[in-house]
């Protein structure tokens, strides 16, 4: 099987995550104080999505092959895409879902070409915002402990998440590619307890599954498929505008590493630069 045949995941294990954070003292009677929190966590997550929806830049990523044992394996494939954050009106509940809209502009160093696809691997074109659970109303999804985790950025608060109960796992094909959604989310993240920032996030998939390879795709006779592993770190940074002089904090990277059985395993890297400002008329300022 080449190396692209057929691997799509969403990133960390379609990383739809609710997230908790705890000042210093909420962190020693997480149990006494978790509705407090989350309504604070709720209202700074609803600040952040006020920004980041007015905020474009420039995602670099880099998709490395492995084998099963980890070790590289043929060259990395580039890409460079535009990216936004979109929020639409929903008109179930007045809510504002948030997603991600990139567009292609450089593959392995050259100008996309209007007939370049996505490979079965690149990011989707449009895809899930990952605090987007954070926001008020799917806060209920998630189970929250506070941690003693070590790891995270200095003077912040751990905390310990899981879906409950877990999202049942959807795969869809499209031709040789698959597109794995679900199969619950677990992990940590750490958060300033002066500001409630998110600066740090861990998450990763609680158990393996497999996936149902349908008839005729040419690779029936190899090993049964199966997810073994999918772990992504997010890191966000404090990134300084002008005209007017504001900082807000922004996703600086994310790391995803995808081990499966039956097929290449993959590590993705994606980093976000060029931040700058979007308004209605279009006028764009830099970020310095």
């Amino acid at each position: 099987m080449e190396p692209r045949t057929v691997m799509r995941l969403m990133s960390g294990a379609a990383v739809v995550v609710a997230l908790c954070a705890f000042s210093t003292d909420a962190a020693s009677q997480a149990s006494g104080d978790t509705v407090s929190v989350l309504a604070r966590l709720g209202e700074r997550i609803r600040q952040y999505y006020d920004r980041v929806t007015s905020i474009m830049c420039t995602e670099t990523v880099s998709q490395q092959g492995l084998r099963f044992d980890l070790k590289p394996t043929g060259k990395s494939r580039d890409t460079v895409y535009e990216l936004i954050v979109v929020r639409e009106p929903d008109a179930k509940g007045g809510e504002l879902p948030i997603h991600v809209e990139r567009t292609l502009t450089l593959v392995n160093g050259r100008e996309a070409r209007k007939s370049d696809r996505p490979g079965c691997t690149d990011p989707k074109a449009i895809a899930t915002e990952p605090l987007d659970f954070l926001l008020p109303q799917r806060q209920h999804k998630y189970k929250f402990v506070a941690s003693r985790g070590t790891g995270g950025p200095p003077g912040t608060v751990a905390i310990d998440f899981e879906e409950s109960p877990p999202q049942r796992v959807d795969v869809t094909w499209e031709g040789n590619c698959f597109n794995a959604e679900g199969g619950g989310a677990k992990g940590r993240l750490w958060f300033d307890p002066r500001t409630y920032d998110v600066l740090q996030l861990e998450v990763r998939l609680p158990k393996p599954f497999r996936i149902v390879v349908p008839p005729g795709l040419g690779f029936i006779s190899s090993p049964p498929l199966r997810v073994e592993r999918s772990e992504t770190t997010l890191r966000f940074a404090r990134v300084n505008f002008q005209d007017p002089d504001e900082t807000v904090l922004l996703l600086e990277s994310m790391e995803t590493l995808t081990v499966f059985r039956g097929a290449p395993s993959l590590r993705t890297t994606q980093r976000f630069s060029n931040f700058r400002r979007f308004l209605s008329e279009i006028r764009i300022t830099g970020a310095r």
